[in-house]
């Protein structure tokens, strides 16, 4: 690492040492601006490494709100009847092409959907046909039902992911549960979610698609109420601890999810064990935590009857969305990684030699000085 910053003192210590060498074709204006474009251009490489470090998303939850189909139709303008034109004859003949501008009908199709958590574009089509206008419905659009939960992912910025090591256990000791650790859930054919995760066992169709259904359902409102995203993990481990695993893999999730565990017996279906994480170790949601871990293990059962209306209760009554602003103090410990500040290196080093190049063959001179007869002028 220090050996790259030092690395960047060389592009702002070059400018002086070509002016010293160049000093009849390279002037104080010239050196400056090399100085301010390289230190411009190593500065944004920077800043989008720090960008990079810090992206993430969020689900958001809501419903289907319509879907529409809409043909549309506009003229596009081209180049036609192109011929040459020549002028002047001899050594001070020119020629160019001239066209006229010609416009084409076009027809288009758009199928769509609006949610309460944003707008979905199934597929689009432009044709100069309109018979465009008869394609069928994409199979995603059919499926699409007014009234239905829909999930979208949404960006924002996350100071916790950039710098983990400021809450999560980063010292690589071996974890025996790191291989057992589900991908985080992605949103799926445009606004659906699997959103239970089945770890060690699968359950039945029929009690799987009640489960995800029913929290999808709850969070169609309650997503919006309580800005919240629920995530079940159902797992036939029967050590609690498998629950730190996930909470140190996923980095705690996102900023507004409520991850649900269930330990079962996987011949009883017996709960053997409960526990939730949220965002930031829980911070403001401790209670809510300890309400869900008592709770499904009163329940006992993988009844998702009890389940789903226990899990939207205690939700609606205890959680609270965590704030990024809150962990704004990380900022400055974001640093971009290796690669970005190798590139940034490079982009500065070799753009300072090239500006000085540029600079020792064509003259910039805003204030209209005296410049050098061996150089050409902009």
């Amino acid at each position: 690492m220090e050996a790259l910053l030092l690395l960047l003192l060389f592009p702002l210590a070059w400018p002086f040492i070509a002016k010293r060498i160049w000093h009849t074709t390279i002037n104080w204006q010239e050196m400056g601006l090399n100085i301010v474009i390289i230190v411009l251009l190593a500065a944004g490489v920077w800043q989008l490494g720090k960008y990079g470090q810090t992206a993430d998303t969020e689900i958001w939850n809501g419903r289907v709100v319509s879907k529409e189909r809409v043909h549309g139709h506009y003229l596009r303008s081209y180049d036609c009847n192109c011929h040459e034109v020549c002028s002047g004859s001899g050594d001070n003949r020119s020629c160019s092409t001239e066209c006229d501008t010609c416009y084409e009908d076009r027809y288009t199709v758009k199928w769509s959907a609006k949610t309460t958590v944003g707008n979905v574009t199934f597929d689009t089509k432009d044709s100069p046909w309109i018979s465009v206008y008869l394609s069928p419905d994409p199979p995603a659009y059919a499926r699409c039902v007014k009234g239905e939960p829909a999930s979208i992912e949404h960006g924002f910025v996350n100071y916790v992911k950039a710098v983990p090591e400021s809450l999560f256990r980063q010292d690589g000791a071996e974890n025996v549960f790191a291989d057992k650790v589900p991908p985080y859930p992605r949103v799926r054919d445009f606004y659906r979610i699997n959103r239970v995760l089945e770890v060690g066992l699968q359950l039945p169709p029929t009690l799987y698609a009640t489960l995800n259904d029913g929290l999808s359902q709850e969070l169609a409102t309650l997503g919006h109420e309580k800005q919240v995203n629920i995530i079940l993990i159902v797992t036939a481990i029967g050590d609690p601890s498998y629950r730190h695993a996930v909470e140190n893999a996923w980095l705690g999730g996102k900023k507004n999810d409520a991850v649900i565990f269930i330990g079962v017996d996987t011949v009883s279906r017996r709960i053997v064990w409960a526990d939730a994480m949220t965002w930031a170790l829980g911070t403001g949601n401790e209670l809510l935590n300890v309400k869900m871990r008592d709770g499904l293990e009163a329940i006992g059962t993988l009844d998702p009857e009890r389940i789903v209306p226990f899990v939207s209760t205690t939700i609606a009554a205890h959680y609270t969305r965590p704030h990024m602003e809150d962990f704004e103090y990380l900022a400055d410990a974001v640093e971009p990684p290796l690669w970005v500040m190798i590139i940034a290196v490079i982009i500065a080093i070799g753009g300072s030699i090239a500006l000085t190049v540029v600079f020792h063959h064509i003259e910039v001179d805003f204030f209209g000085g005296r410049g050098s007869s061996r150089r050409r002028k902009w």
